[in-house]
């Protein structure tokens, strides 16, 4: 399981990196009360990856650093999702 959760920390790093740029970019043409939004949506990708990294989290079940790279994963498709939605 623990090989199983690195990978899909790993995918959703992969996933996430457009929307990391994305948001990079939007941080600066974003309002001052959307600024908060978009720097979540830009943090959400390094999540999983964050979560490996500090000691303290690091003793969490592989089970819940799965949890967290999908839905991490969802969230990026719930973004890619409503970009796609805008720009039709």
């Amino acid at each position: 399981m623990k090989q199983l959760a690195t990978l899909l920390v790993w995918l959703a790093l992969l996933f996430g990196l457009p929307q990391i740029v994305i948001c990079g970019v939007m941080i600066f043409s974003a309002g001052w009360l959307v600024a908060p939004l978009v720097l979540i949506l830009l943090l959400v990708p390094l999540l999983p990856l964050m979560m490996q990294e500090i000691p303290r989290w690091q003793r969490l079940p592989p089970e819940a650093m799965a949890s967290v790279a999908v839905l991490s994963i969802a969230v990026s498709g719930g973004f890619y999702w409503m970009l796609y939605y805008r720009m039709r």
